[in-house]
């Protein structure tokens, strides 16, 4: 590297990094001089990602893990002490996600599964590397979370309710770190192109989303390597969400019908959701 980046030499655990937001977010920290953790389930996948990082950083570690396994995550935390002997950041990004509505046969254990893996993963990777951190007397943590976890929508209900739990989670452990030299902090993207929603029909997607376009993997990479550098407590993006959540603090019928409104392809355009291509319509 001819530059120094932000993150020289600091060691940086991704999980769900072996695709969309993770693989994006993995490569910039790489890229800025992190000697960078990739854990998912695949360690195919994983290498994949581990390729394109080697071309520019040869700091990289693959160590696949299922997050929802505790046993699996200690052996990772120890595979991760033994190679780097410290963990600087974290960023719990590893997660699944269905769509349906609570009435559907399948809602109850589609939700146990996001659950176990959004929710609980996040919760298991966070306690296993924590005292670390505390030892160290510094370190920072990044959730990943969806402005679904500020404002739930129609058919993800499932999904809605996991992603407000990794909120109060987040929201409950910044407060309680306070002080100790470890930052807490959660990102709340809109809707973007990852292979997240791939196995849903266009047609069963929730109304809103038929007619938004979505935001781009690396523009949240940023925000996430932004939010880190800067300690920002919470990030929100892009800028229209932040009045859909404002509406709904406000009242929450408001805040429903501008999540109606959001189907429409007249508003959509209006405030700047829909751009002319919606989720099916665009390539990552």
């Amino acid at each position: 590297m001819t530059k120094k980046g932000r993150f020289e030499d600091k060691v940086v655990v991704v999980t769900g990094a072996s695709s969309g937001i993770g693989r994006s977010t993995a490569i910039e920290f790489a890229r800025e001089g992190a000697k960078t953790v990739l854990v998912s389930r695949s360690a195919d996948k994983l290498e994949r990602v581990a390729d394109e990082i080697r071309s520019f950083n040869p700091d990289i570690l693959i160590v696949a893990t299922d997050v929802s396994d505790t046993e699996q995550v200690q052996q990772m935390v120890k595979t991760v002490l033994s190679e780097f002997g410290r963990i600087d950041v974290l960023f719990n990004n590893a997660g699944s996600s269905f769509v349906g509505r609570v009435e559907d046969s399948n809602f109850l254990e589609n939700t146990r599964e996001m659950m176990e893996v959004d929710y609980f993963g996040t919760i298991i990777v966070t306690k296993e590397i924590l005292p670390i951190m505390k030892e160290q007397g510094e370190g920072h943590i990044m959730n990943m979370s969806s402005v679904v976890g500020r404002k739930a929508f129609p058919h993800f209900g499932g999904y809605s309710s996991a992603m407000h739990a990794i909120s109060a989670f987040t929201d409950s452990l910044r407060q309680e770190l306070f002080g100790s030299g470890i930052k807490v902090s959660i990102i709340h993207p809109a809707l973007t192109r990852t292979p997240l929603l791939d196995h849903v029909r266009p047609e069963d997607m929730p109304p809103p989303f038929r007619r938004m376009t979505p935001i781009t993997v690396d523009s949240v990479a940023k925000a996430v390597l932004n939010g880190v550098y800067y300690n920002q407590a919470r990030i929100v993006l892009p800028f229209q969400p932040k009045v859909l959540i404002l509406a709904d603090a406000i009242s929450p019928y408001l805040g429903d019908l501008i999540v109606r409104l959001l189907a429409n392809k007249i508003f959509a355009r209006l405030l700047g959701t829909y751009k002319g291509k919606v989720y099916h319509e665009i390539s990552y």
